[in-house]
């Protein structure tokens, strides 16, 4: 596998807690989230320790929800595969944390702009590209005895058909979000309640972005962000979580954009970027807005 990948593994600490992760699985039928025209989707439901995927894939912008049906946080890490690879083999390889086996199954290509870490009960949809091939979905958060998810089984092996996707982007409803190496800019009113959000990377490094709802009044991103640092070390919480990650993208390449689905309940909340070449970004960026 590439090195997001392994980024995935390592970087079960801190925020974002998720680096390059996606996973094609999509809604059987039915019509795309609202403001995207077309159809080509993709459901993933999460539990304890399970991936249930629906849908058929094609090449192309496909409409990505990820569901956390679960009552602990997962993620979603997705990477491309040689053919035939099978989950047996790439759950022994993600075990074996050697870069050697990781070698010997990996494809070509990278995949970006997918679902990010979720908190339990919580849903999200972003629309990105995916091309044809074949894939592997892991998840790498700790479980209450330490092990990480996939060492219970969250593990899955999927394909994406060589078949074009008739899915175009959001249109309406969209509000333009930059990542830049000195911020996040967001529109002065905020982020709304409802509709999209089109996340361009404007930095030389591929970057993540996690979206995140605060629980308790007065509470501060580096509250948040010490607890999901310590909380994704070990699988054990510490108190109750000061937030819930209810959404994101991960992997968004330079010059790369991502669109993010924002469905928020009223109240406060944060938008976060990391450095995906960073095991741990020191200096992730955050931003703090209200939805009223």
């Amino acid at each position: 596998m590439n090195d997001h990948s392994h980024r995935g593994r390592r970087r079960t600490a801190g925020f974002l807690a998720a680096a390059s992760l996606l996973v094609p699985a999509f809604l059987a039928t039915g019509a795309s989230a609202a403001g995207a025209a077309g159809s080509n989707a993709l459901t993933v439901k999460a539990g304890e320790y399970t991936y249930k995927l629906s849908g058929s894939p094609k090449a192309g912008w496909t409409e990505i929800t990820f569901d956390n049906a679960g009552v602990e946080h997962h993620m979603m890490a997705v990477v491309p595969l040689k053919d035939g690879v099978t989950t047996k083999q790439l759950k022994a390889a993600a075990e074996s944390e050697d870069d050697a086996a990781f070698g010997k199954i990996a494809g070509k290509g990278e995949v970006s702009g997918t679902p990010q870490l979720l908190s339990p009960g919580e849903k999200t949809t972003v629309v990105t590209k995916l091309s044809a091939g074949h894939y592997g979905m892991l998840c790498f958060v700790a479980a209450p005895d330490g092990a990480p998810h996939v060492a219970h089984g969250m593990v899955k092996t999927f394909d994406v058909s060589s078949g074009k996707s008739s899915l175009t982007p959001p249109k309406d409803g969209v509000v333009d979000v930059a990542v830049s190496d000195s911020g996040i800019t967001i529109p002065g009113s905020g982020l709304p309640a409802h509709g999209w959000a089109k996340i361009t990377n404007a930095t030389s490094v591929p970057r993540s972005v996690t979206l995140a709802r605060y629980l308790t009044a007065g509470a501060t991103f580096e509250q948040a962000d010490a607890w999901f640092d310590g909380f994704f070390a070990t699988g054990k919480a510490d108190g109750e979580a000061p937030a819930s990650i209810v959404g994101g993208a991960a992997g968004i390449p330079p010059s790369g954009s991502a669109y993010v689905e924002l469905d928020m309940e009223k109240g406060n909340h944060v938008l976060v970027s990391e450095n995906d070449e960073q095991d741990d970004d020191p200096n992730p960026l955050h931003v703090d807005f209200a939805v009223k």
